[in-house]
C-alpha cells in the first residue's frame, strides 16, 4: 500500500488484533492500525521497487537485521538460522512494523486499489550475545527495529521456516500475477544481477544514500538507545550474495494515479483573457467606424492608416479568441458571424470569410442553433454576390426549401427579400425573378395575417415596376400602390416604419413620369419628412405581427430585432435622414418645375446636397460604408445639378445654366460616375439645350446628332429613351426648314418617333412629339388636316397645363391660319397667343407673339395696339441672345416669324 495515501486501518492477517482509527501523526504519514508507542524517528528514503525474478510466496517473510560489526557472511549464515523452526517464544514487547512493497508498474491502478493486502514483519528475538538494553538498529531494508522491553507486548507470529518445511499451501510471496497494491516507481530499476535466482530468499536491500538526503533530526531517546552503525555495502557482483541498489528518485513531485501522466506543455491561458481580448476588439473596431466617416471624406493617408491599424487591432484580437480559447457553442457562431461580417466588409481576403462562415455553419449545425445558422447563410449570400451574382442567388434556394419545409416564415420573408434584392442589384436586373420573389411573400404574409409585410412587399413591387421600361409598367405600379394602401390604413405608423414614406415618394415619382405632378400628393410626402424622417444610419425595420418571438431570432447579425413586446422585426437599409430630405426636395421640385417655386425646391435640395457632400457622416460608419453612401449622394447632386441647369435653360437663365454644365464636367470624370455613358449623355442633351437657348443651332445640331441619342426599339422606356425621343425632336425643329443640308432626314425621324410617342405614358412627350408633328407636317395640302393636328396639339399641352406647349400652339395657329387675314377672329387669335405668352414668361415665345401682333394689329386698322407691340418687342430683343436678335419682324409663308 502508498504510504502517501490514507487507506483505511487494517489488523493483523491472522485477525488477532481489531481495527481502530489511527491517530494523527507530526510527520505527515497515516498510520496502519497501530498507535504511536514510541518517539518519533526521522523519516528514512524508502526504496519503492524490489527486482523479482520467479513468482514468490505470500506468505510475510522476516527479516533479521544485522549486528553491528558483523560480517555480511555471518550476517547471511544467521538469517538462515533464524529462518529455521523455533519454539513459540513468549510474548515481547516489540511493536511490528509494516513494511510497503514497490508498486508494479504494469498494473493499472485501478486493479492495484482492489484487495490490498499488509505485508507483515516480525521483529527478531533476543539472543545471548545482544545487549537487553540494546534500542533502535536499522535493518538492511532501511527500516527501524526496536529493542526488547520498550512498548506493549504480544507473542509474534511462529517464525518463517524454510521454503521446503512450508506447506504449499501457504506460499511465501505472491506471484507476479498478484501483485500488491504498490506506488509505481518514478525511475528506471536496473535489471537483475545474474545470481538472482540461485537463492529462494531475496538478499536484504541497500539503502542507496545521496548527499541531498535530508535527515530531519532525531528526537529526544533514553540514554540505552543509540543507532546502529552504518552497514558495509557490498558490491551487486558478490557471487553468492549479490545486493541490489535502487536508486533514490529525483526530486520532483510525485503524480497521483488520478492526474495526468500526459498533461500538455503549454500552459491553458486564463478565462478573463479572453474577456480583455474581447473588449479590446470592441474598443479598436469602435474607435475606427468613429473616424470613419472622417477617413473616407478627407482621404488623408495618416487618417486611413490609422483607421486601418485599428481596424486590424480588433480583427486580430477576435481571431486570437477564435484560435485559442474553447468557446461555448454560441457564443463561437456569434463571434464568427461577427468576425466574418467584419472580414467581408473590411477586407477582401475571400479564404479566410469562407472558412470562417463554413467553421460557423458546421458549429450551428453541430449545436442546431437554427438563428445563428440562418443569419450566417444570410451573410454568405451577401458576400457571394460580390464575386458572382449568378452563384448567390442560386445559394439561396436552399435555404428557401429548409425554411418553408420547417415552417419558419420568418426566415422565409428574409431569404426571398433578399433574393429579390438581389436580382435587382444584377447587370441586368432580373425584374421577373424578383417580382416573383414578392408575390411568394405576399401570399405567406396574406395567409398569416402580416399586413406590414404585405404592405412592404406591394411598396416594394410598385418600386421594382417604376424602374422597369416595360410599356405598361406605370400601370403596374399604380396597382401595386393601390395594394399597399389598401392596408396601410390599418397598420400603424411605427409598425411599417419607412414603408409609407417610400409609397408617398414611388407614388410622386410615378406622377412626374405620368406628366401629372398632384400638388397633394407633394404636401403628404413634406408632412412625412418633416414629422420623421427616420434614423440617421437609414436603417428601419417592419413588424412581423403573427411571430411568436422564439429562438429563431435570438442571434442573427441584425437581420431581425426584437419588438417592445418581444415579437420580430425585420430589418430594411434605406436613406438616411438627411438623404431623405434631400430627395424629398428634389421630387419636390420636379414635382413643381415650371413655376419659381420649382426652382427654389431645387436650391434647397442643391444646398442639401453640398452640405452632405462636404460635411462627414455623425454616426460611427465604416469607410467602404462612408464611401458607398457619399457615393449615392454625389449622384443624387448629379440630379439635381442636371434639373436646375434644365429648369434655368426653360426660365432662360443661361448664365446658371451653362455653371452648371461647367460643374458636371468637372465632375463626370471622377468617383462614382467614371465617364459612364448614362451621364455622358445627360451632359451632351444638357449642352445641345444650352447651344440651342443661345442660338447656337449647329453646335445644338450636332449634340442631338450624338450616337448617344439613337433611338432605340419600339417598347422600351426608360431616362436613355426619353433623352433620345427629346433630342430627336429638337433636332426636327432645327431641320424643318426646307433648306437646311439635313432636310431629307425629317421623314425618317417621324417614323422612327411616332410609335413610341403616341404610346408614351408621359403626356408631356406625347404633347411635344404632336406639336412638332404638326408644325412639321407642310407638305400635307389639305387645310383640315393640318387644323385637326394642331387641335389635337393644343387639347393635350391643355391637358398638362404646360403654358409654354400653349402658347407655340397658339402661336402656330395664329401665323399659318390667321396671319393675312382680317377680322375679328385673327384679332382674337394674336391676343390669346400674346396672352398665353405673357405667362410663360419666356422672353422668345413673347417676343414671337408681340411680333404676330404688330401685323394683325395693322392689318386690321389697330395702329395703337400695333406701336405698342413695336415697343414691346424692342424692349424684349435686348433681353435675347446676340444670334436671335435679327432686325425687323417678319413672318415668312410657312408661318416663321423672322427678326431682320
Amino acid at each position: 500500500m502508498d504510504p502517501r495515501y490514507n487507506w483505511p486501518p487494517q489488523g493483523y492477517h491472522n485477525n488477532q488484533y481489531a481495527q481502530y482509527p489511527p491517530p494523527q501523526q507530526s510527520n505527515g504519514y497515516p498510520q496502519n492500525g497501530y498507535p504511536q508507542q514510541y518517539p518519533q524517528q526521522p523519516p528514512m528514503q524508502m526504496q519503492h521497487g524490489y527486482p523479482q525474478s520467479q513468482p514468490v510466496q505470500r506468505q510475510p517473510q522476516v527479516i533479521i537485521s544485522p549486528r553491528p560489526g558483523q560480517p555480511p557472511q555471518q550476517q547471511y549464515a544467521q538469517m538462515h538460522d533464524n529462518m529455521r523452526p523455533q519454539p513459540q517464544p513468549q510474548p515481547r514487547a516489540v511493536q511490528p512494523q509494516v513494511v510497503i512493497p514497490a508498486r508494479n508498474p504494469h498494473i493499472s491502478p485501478m486493479s492495484q486499489m482492489q484487495n490490498p493486502r499488509i505485508r507483515q514483519v516480525q521483529v527478531p528475538v533476543q539472543r545471548q550475545g545482544q545487549s537487553q538494553g540494546q534500542g533502535h538498529r536499522l535493518s538492511s531494508s532501511g527500516m527501524v527495529e526496536r529493542g526488547q522491553g520498550h512498548g506493549h507486548s504480544r507473542p509474534p507470529p511462529p517464525p518463517a521456516t524454510s521454503q521446503a518445511q512450508r506447506p504449499p499451501s501457504k506460499p511465501a510471496q505472491p506471484s507476479p500475477a498478484h501483485q500488491e497494491n504498490v506506488p509505481r516507481p518514478q525511475h528506471q530499476r536496473p535489471p537483475p544481477g545474474p545470481n538472482q535466482n540461485q537463492s529462494q530468499h531475496r538478499a536484504p536491500l541497500q539503502p542507496h544514500s545521496t548527499p541531498q538526503q535530508r535527515t530531519p533530526s532525531l528526537p529526544q531517546t533514553p540514554s540505552n538507545q543509540q543507532r546502529s552503525p552504518a552497514l558495509p555495502q557490498t558490491t551487486p557482483h558478490t557471487k553468492s550474495h549479490p545486493q541490489v541498489v535502487i536508486q533514490k528518485p529525483k526530486s520532483q513531485p510525485l503524480q497521483t494515479p488520478t492526474k495526468s501522466q500526459h498533461a500538455p506543455s503549454s500552459k491553458a491561458l486564463p478565462a478573463d483573457l479572453q474577456i480583455l481580448l474581447i473588449s479590446a476588439a470592441d474598443e479598436y473596431i469602435a474607435a475606427a467606424r468613429a473616424m470613419g466617416s472622417v477617413a473616407a471624406l478627407k482621404q488623408r493617408k495618416a487618417d486611413l492608416e490609422q483607421y486601418y491599424r485599428l481596424m486590424a487591432m480588433g480583427l486580430s484580437c477576435m481571431d486570437s479568441v477564435l484560435r485559442k480559447f474553447h468557446l461555448a457553442p454560441r457564443r463561437e457562431a456569434e463571434m464568427r458571424l461577427r468576425y466574418a461580417n467584419l472580414l467581408i466588409e473590411e477586407t477582401d481576403n475571400d479564404m479566410e470569410i469562407e472558412q470562417t462562415l463554413s467553421k460557423g455553419i458546421t458549429v450551428c449545425n453541430r449545436n442546431r442553433l437554427l438563428d445563428l445558422k440562418y443569419a450566417m447563410q444570410h451573410l454568405q449570400a451577401r458576400w457571394q454576390f460580390k464575386s458572382s451574382g449568378r452563384a448567390a442567388l442560386k445559394s439561396l434556394d436552399q435555404p428557401i426549401s429548409e425554411t418553408e419545409t420547417f415552417q419558419h416564415i420568418v426566415w422565409v420573408y428574409a431569404f426571398r427579400f433578399l433574393k429579390a434584392s438581389l436580382s435587382l442589384q444584377m447587370p441586368r436586373p432580373e425584374t421577373a425573378s424578383a417580382v416573383q420573389q414578392l408575390h411568394a411573400i405576399a401570399a405567406h404574409a396574406e395567409k398569416r395575417g402580416d399586413r406590414a409585410i404585405f404592405v412592404t412587399c406591394s411598396a416594394m413591387e410598385a418600386m421594382i415596376h417604376l424602374r422597369s421600361s416595360a410599356p405598361d409598367h406605370l400601370e403596374h405600379v399604380q396597382r401595386a400602390i393601390a395594394a399597399a394602401r389598401s392596408l396601410q390604413l390599418q397598420t400603424s405608423v411605427k409598425q411599417l416604419g419607412q414603408i409609407a414614406t417610400l409609397i408617398d415618394c414611388i407614388d410622386i415619382a410615378c406622377s412626374i413620369q405620368q406628366g401629372r405632378p398632384d400638388a397633394q400628393k407633394l404636401e403628404t410626402l413634406q408632412e412625412k419628412v418633416d414629422q420623421d424622417a427616420g434614423s440617421s444610419s437609414g436603417a428601419f425595420s417592419v413588424l412581423v405581427e403573427k411571430s411568436f418571438g422564439g429562438n429563431l431570432t435570438i442571434s442573427t447579425g441584425g437581420v431581425f430585432k426584437k419588438a417592445e413586446d418581444g415579437r420580430d422585426e425585420l430589418v430594411f437599409s434605406w436613406l438616411p435622414r438627411s438623404d431623405l430630405k434631400t430627395l424629398a426636395y428634389y421630387l419636390s421640385g420636379m414635382t413643381t418645375l415650371p413655376h419659381d417655386k420649382g426652382l427654389n425646391y431645387l436650391h434647397e435640395g442643391f444646398r442639401l446636397t453640398q452640405d452632405s457632400v462636404r460635411r462627414p457622416a455623425n454616426y460611427r460608419i465604416s469607410i467602404p460604408a462612408a464611401i458607398t453612401q457619399k457615393n449615392w449622394m454625389k449622384v443624387l447632386d448629379w440630379h439635381v445639378r442636371f434639373a436646375t441647369a434644365v429648369a434655368a435653360c426653360y426660365h432662360e437663365n443661361l448664365g446658371a445654366a451653362g455653371r452648371a454644365l461647367k460643374s458636371l464636367q468637372d465632375r463626370v470624370g471622377q468617383q462614382p460616375f467614371n465617364n459612364l455613358e448614362q451621364y455622358a449623355r445627360m451632359m451632351a442633351y444638357l449642352s445641345g439645350v444650352l447651344d440651342q437657348s443661345n442660338g447656337s443651332i449647329d453646335s445644338a445640331l450636332v449634340s442631338f446628332s450624338s450616337p448617344l441619342f439613337e433611338l432605340p426599339r419600339a417598347g422600351t422606356l426608360d431616362l436613355k429613351t426619353d433623352l433620345a425621343l427629346l433630342a430627336t425632336m429638337n433636332r426636327l425643329l432645327i431641320i424643318r426648314d426646307p433648306r437646311h443640308p439635313d432636310h431629307y432626314t425629317m421623314g425618317p425621324l417621324l417614323a422612327q418617333l411616332e410609335p413610341t410617342c403616341l404610346q408614351h405614358p408621359n403626356h408631356y412627350i406625347e404633347g411635344a412629339f404632336r406639336i412638332i408633328r404638326a408644325i412639321t407636317n407642310t407638305n400635307d395640302t389639305v387645310i383640315t388636316r393640318q387644323k385637326t393636328l394642331i387641335h389635337v396639339a393644343l387639347a393635350t399641352s391643355q391637358k398638362t397645363q404646360n403654358f409654354q406647349f400653349i402658347g407655340m400652339c397658339l402661336n402656330y395657329m395664329t401665323s399659318k391660319f390667321f396671319a393675312d387675314q382680317v377680322g375679328e377672329q385673327a384679332v382674337k387669335s394674336v391676343r390669346a397667343a400674346r396672352s398665353v405668352a405673357k405667362q410663360g414668361r419666356s422672353v422668345l415665345w413673347r417676343a414671337v407673339a408681340y411680333g404676330l401682333c404688330i401685323n394683325t394689329f395693322q392689318r386690321n386698322g389697330l395702329l395703337e395696339d400695333a406701336n405698342a407691340c413695336q415697343q414691346a418687342v424692342e424692349e424684349l430683343r435686348g433681353k435675347l441672345p446676340a444670334p436671335l436678335r435679327g432686325g425687323v419682324a417678319a413672318v415668312d409663308r410657312d408661318g416663321d416669324v423672322k427678326m431682320e
